[in-house]
């Protein structure tokens, strides 16, 4: 298994942030993609179905921000 750092695209700013977020994937990309070019056609891990609901604050508006497009939400993996 591999780990995994999510990173969301802002709507308010432009700017891609980190959801300080990290989890184990079995099935996860080699290298950064959007979650829903890696489960395109697959049902979804539950902790990924999860980040729908995550809220983060733009360092920039200073707003709470969450992303529900599962293209505009990223998995890094860790090395």
């Amino acid at each position: 298994m591999a780990t995994y750092e999510v990173f969301m695209f802002c709507d308010d700013c432009g700017q891609v942030h980190p959801m300080s977020i990290a989890f184990e994937l079995q099935d996860g990309p080699v290298e950064k993609a959007s979650v829903g070019d890696v489960y395109k056609g697959r049902e979804l891990p539950s902790q990924i179905a999860q980040l729908r609901d995550n809220r983060i604050r733009c360092p920039q508006s200073g707003r709470l921000v969450s992303q529900k497009d599962n293209n505009q939400v990223f998995l890094v993996p860790v090395k």
